[in-house]
């Protein structure tokens, strides 16, 4: 299994068990998110909290919708408005082209800039329907995953990370 860590946070955002396309000449990641429906609290046959009188038979069998991708790797939804994330973003897109030039990496530059620009201007263009999501640790210096409904026929939101700002780990 692959895992795409955040590379200033070292957050987990996205593994390959969901469907991810690399997108804006490679600038972006595109991963299809799925809603699913899990038990809120499993019972797993510990009796030990049932008071005298109780039906111990019951069991606790309410579910919640989640997103797969926020549930399995603990995203947070955090906020920003539109002013906000541009200045978030600007420093951000600094900080990895900084990382892409000390790790040698400035033939790539050019098409992260490119890329990253498109990304940039694809999210600005349906902001109001923009999640932001941060990883585990709630860095807010680290990289953030977006999600919206792509088409209204979806089973579920897409998101999209800055590829470059993710290192691949293999388990």
């Amino acid at each position: 299994m692959r895992v795409w860590k955040d590379i200033i946070s070292g957050d987990e955002m996205v593994s390959d068990s969901f469907a991810y396309t690399e997108v804006y000449d490679g600038a972006g990641l595109e991963v299809k998110a799925r809603f699913v429906t899990k038990k809120e609290n499993e019972d797993f046959g510990l009796k030990a909290n049932t008071e005298e009188g109780e039906d111990e038979s019951a069991v606790d069998d309410r579910t919640v919708t989640v997103i797969d991708v926020v549930d399995s790797l603990r995203l947070a939804e955090i906020s920003l408005d539109k002013k906000g994330f541009m200045a978030y973003v600007k420093g951000y897109l600094k900080a990895i082209k900084e990382k892409l030039e000390a790790a040698g990496k400035a033939d790539r530059v050019a098409a992260f800039q490119k890329g990253a620009t498109e990304l940039v201007k694809f999210l600005i263009s349906r902001w109001d329907e923009v999640q932001i999501w941060t990883g585990e640790s709630g860095n807010w210096e680290g990289g953030f995953g977006y999600s919206l409904m792509k088409e209204e026929t979806d089973d579920g939101p897409t998101f999209f990370y800055f590829l470059d700002g993710l290192k691949q780990e293999k388990y």
